[in-house]
């Protein structure tokens, strides 16, 4: 993994306590690999997902800029029927 540096954190006692769980269940080795685990999925869903916190709130502003703005109930219901309209009996 290269070099390690050590850092030192506070957290709430709702996370504290989390983390205490996750190593006493033996999920974890220790409340480092808690952290570090945790760590390297927020990085990755970052990568995966490609855009930063502020192009995330820009892209939201734009969508709400549009006016054109519909549920996700009624977006999954426009979707499927699209999909069934266009792919009826391919399948």
């Amino acid at each position: 993994m290269g070099r390690m540096e050590k850092l030192d954190i506070e957290l709430p006692a709702e996370l504290s306590d989390a983390v205490e769980e996750a190593v006493a269940s033996g999920e974890y080795a220790s409340a480092s690999d808690v952290v570090l685990g945790a760590l390297k999925e927020w990085k990755a869903t970052r990568l995966i997902h490609g855009y930063t916190v502020e192009e995330m709130r820009a892209l939201v502003d734009e969508a709400e800029a549009s006016g054109d703005l519909i549920d996700g109930e009624e977006a999954f219901r426009r979707i499927k029927e699209e999909f069934e309209k266009n792919f009826q009996g391919r399948l």
